[in-house]
């Protein structure tokens, strides 16, 4: 039986790309570098902004140069992360009603710990969270199973009592590498093909098939 769940937030849980692409494209715009489309920036979302920055700048840039774009990107998204952001239609309510069942809720996420924490308490207003976790330099990113880990052990259950949730290849490897099943995500960053060629053990078009997952579980 599930007793717990561990959460991305990018993609899975909040919509994030479009104040991200605003980010992205302001720090290429001010140093003359092409601008990128939807697609183009959701594809590179998931490995945390060095990775962000890395993929969306063009290439052959010196480290110092990239170094100085993802300041700039971290500047300029931290002032402006919750302009157009908000939680994906459904998910208050399926965290709601988990909550209420006494499902163990939790989020692990690659975007930058104070963003994480301030987004899950703007857009999530009386869900209680076990833990929320975003990348602090200190810490090793998705898909590096440290984090969940730790996740699993702060809500005292086993492994086969927690599920992962997630939109992308990332969260999928971060799930396998943790010993954990895991639900891939259709209305994120990724397509059904990616989930299904990551090794997903479920996918989901809306947040209400988790539930129906859950009571498929019982």
């Amino acid at each position: 039986m599930i007793k717990g769940m561990i959460f991305d937030l990018d993609g899975t849980t909040i919509s994030t790309l479009e104040d991200i692409q605003d980010a992205v494209n302001m720090t290429l715009r001010e140093n003359g570098y092409p601008e990128k489309e939807r697609d183009e920036v959701r594809m590179a979302v998931g490995n945390g902004s060095r990775k962000l920055i890395e993929r969306t700048v063009p290439a052959g840039l010196s480290e110092e140069r990239i170094q100085e774009l993802l300041k700039r990107y971290v500047e300029i998204y931290s002032n402006n992360y919750n302009i157009k952001t908000h939680a994906y239609d459904g998910v208050y309510d399926l965290l709601r009603k988990l909550q209420e069942e006494g499902v163990l809720l939790s989020i692990n996420s690659n975007k930058p710990d104070h963003l994480t924490k301030a987004l899950i308490e703007e857009c999530f207003p009386g869900i209680i969270f076990v833990g929320v976790f975003g990348d602090l330099k200190e810490r090793p990113k998705k898909p590096n199973p440290t984090i969940a880990n730790q996740l699993v052990e702060m809500m005292g259950l086993q492994k086969a009592e927690v599920l992962y949730i997630g939109d992308s290849e990332t969260d999928i490897e971060t799930a396998k590498n943790t010993g954990l099943k895991s639900i891939g995500c259709l209305w994120g960053f990724r397509d059904r093909k990616t989930l299904i060629e990551t090794g997903a053990d479920y996918i989901v078009s809306n947040p209400a098939e988790i539930l129906e997952y859950l009571g498929e579980q019982k």
